[in-house]
């Protein structure tokens, strides 16, 4: 479907000078911005291509088949183009790479191996007793946890390199009895090894069907909004799949090298580099690969010295995004209706004005009677005009039996 929805930069009547399409006002000369009547423009780059989006009733994920081929694939065809700058609940993919079988791949190699120790004890500076102060159950933070000001602006002392530290443990033996990722591995920093009761390898497509939105890949709850600093396990209410990266510098501002950072830990959907903020937001196909690549890189450097600060990140506000990714999710929905065989046409026919449903009660199967609805008040009318008439009956009776 071609629902890319984007805004043009626009140019100063007065000074010719190119502006950002959020800009209200020139850069230059701050003469206010002339709203042209082609300033929302569509993408029309699929309408060539034969391949079409569908969404698959079993998984909730978007996949791509080719309507005179019948061929189906999980990768987004590179006929189709890069995927929509918002794609709303369901990640596309990225286009033109063979991402399907990747990292199921790489898991099938690292779990013919046992998972090394990272480190050799865990260290106990960032424990506490559990109980010992009040927990605030919808921030999901103890009592003194914002005391340490020093918090996410020291470096990491470890990183997960899963050419070497991704294995089988214990969790790929007992079987379905913990369904979790170690944290301590993703962060570099596990002791354990093989005989850790968590997973030491990627998340994939399969893991995120089976967690479900309630816990995040690590086993933590997730909540109904975001903290305020947008840190945590994030929103069950929305599908989290994009990571605020900050704290970055002039060489490591490149789509390339942010791509090949991140990439490591699932397929990345989209980066959008904000050079003014020296910040980027990486979109990630799966929400899982995205809460695993959160832990993996915070702190870590690129290539400099510089200590990344990632978090969540908000909903675009621009309305044209808004728009694209409503009509990205309309048009998934419309596929899974399609996909279930249900029809999508219009009613052929309006219920009256303040007609409302009645809502489905349950029913005793005792008495058959019960199977039919009640539809005595379409009768009442009718009854009393029949005891009017058969009153009147009795009257016209009496009358001729007195004369």
């Amino acid at each position: 479907a071609a629902y890319t929805v984007y805004e043009k930069n626009w140019f100063c009547s007065e000074c010719k000078h190119e502006n950002y399409a959020r800009r209200p006002r020139c850069l230059r000369c701050r003469a206010p911005k002339v709203q042209a009547p082609d300033a929302l423009v569509y993408s029309k780059t699929n309408e060539g291509s034969k391949w079409r989006e569908a969404l698959d009733p079993s998984t909730n994920k978007i996949y791509y088949y080719h309507i005179e081929s019948q061929e189906t694939q999980w990768e987004r065809p590179k006929e189709m183009g890069a995927a929509p700058h918002s794609t709303g609940w369901f990640g596309r993919g990225q286009a033109g790479h063979d991402n399907s079988n990747k990292y199921e791949d790489l898991n099938t190699k690292y779990l013919a191996r046992p998972a090394r120790k990272q480190i050799e004890a865990m260290p106990n500076r960032n424990t506490r007793m559990e109980g010992a102060n009040e927990y605030n159950i919808w921030y999901d933070k103890y009592i003194g946890d914002h005391w340490d000001n020093t918090k996410e602006k020291d470096p990491a002392e470890h990183r997960c390199c899963l050419e070497t530290d991704a294995g089988h443990t214990k969790a790929d033996k007992i079987g379905k009895a913990n369904k979790f990722f170690c944290l301590h591995f993703a962060r570099g920093g596990c002791a354990r090894g093989a005989g850790c009761n968590y997973f030491h390898r990627l998340p994939t497509m399969a893991d995120e069907l089976r967690l479900g939105m309630l816990h995040d890949c690590f086993g933590r709850e997730r909540h109904a909004t975001d903290r305020d600093d947008m840190s945590g396990t994030g929103n069950f209410m929305r599908n989290s799949r994009t990571l605020y990266v900050g704290g970055l510098k002039s060489k490591s501002m490149t789509e390339d090298v942010i791509m090949s950072a991140f990439v490591e830990w699932g397929e990345v959907e989209n980066v959008n580099i904000v050079h003014r903020l020296a910040v980027a937001f990486v979109r990630y196909r799966h929400r899982t690969s995205a809460e695993f690549a959160k832990e993996a890189m915070g702190n870590q450097a690129l290539e400099g010295d510089e200590i990344l600060s990632i978090k969540w990140a908000m909903d675009d506000p621009n309305p044209v995004a808004k728009q694209a990714a409503q009509r990205a999710d309309a048009d998934a929905v419309v596929a899974m209706l399609k996909s279930r065989n249900i029809s999508t046409a219009p009613a052929p026919f309006e219920y009256p004005e303040g007609y409302h449903i009645q809502p489905s009660k349950k029913q005793k199967t005792t008495d058959p009677s019960t199977m039919y609805p009640d539809t005595n008040d379409q009768y009442t009318a009718a009854l009393e005009d029949d005891k009017a008439a058969a009153l009147l009956s009795y009257a016209v009776e009496d009358d001729g039996a007195a004369e």
